[in-house]
């Protein structure tokens, strides 16, 4: 996934770039965590705010992905 990977061996990467590549798997770990916090019976406080942080950090990295390649015709 990258997230420790040292920056200067891939000195063309980007944070736009980066959050591309973390983005979907922020996703999947957004969707395990509603997943498991809405299976449980009646989900306390901390499960809300679990599910709600990692909801806005895979919002926050999709909003600040590079995207553009995807749009060239």
């Amino acid at each position: 996934m990258g997230l420790f990977m040292d920056p200067r061996r891939q000195p063309d990467d980007t944070r736009r770039s980066y959050n591309r590549r973390r983005a979907p798997w922020l996703v999947l770990v957004a969707l395990g965590c509603s997943i498991y916090v809405l299976s449980r019976g009646y989900p306390s406080y901390s499960g809300w705010l679990a599910m709600m942080v990692t909801w806005l950090a895979a919002i926050m990295s999709i909003m600040s992905a590079d995207w553009s390649d995807l749009r060239r015709k």
